[in-house]
């Protein structure tokens, strides 16, 4: 189970990072604004946020490959 964590959020960080324009300009601080847990139906302050959190999870939890850097 603690495997499965961290693989989610290693894909979390991933598909975050990979759907910015620049990603080398995306601040940790911006991602964890984003990230931080709510009690409300929405679970974080970016509402995208927590499907794309369960899609990482569906995906760790079918054995999906994870994502990696392409070679050159």
């Amino acid at each position: 189970m603690q495997a499965q964590a961290y693989e989610a959020t290693y894909r979390f960080v991933w598909q975050y990072m990979d759907r910015e324009p620049v990603p080398d300009r995306v601040l940790l601080q911006q991602m964890l604004v984003a990230m931080h847990p709510k009690d409300d139906s929405a679970k974080t302050n970016d509402p995208a946020s927590w499907e794309d959190w369960l899609d990482c999870v569906r995906a760790t939890v079918e054995g999906a490959p994870l994502p990696e850097f392409r070679s050159a």
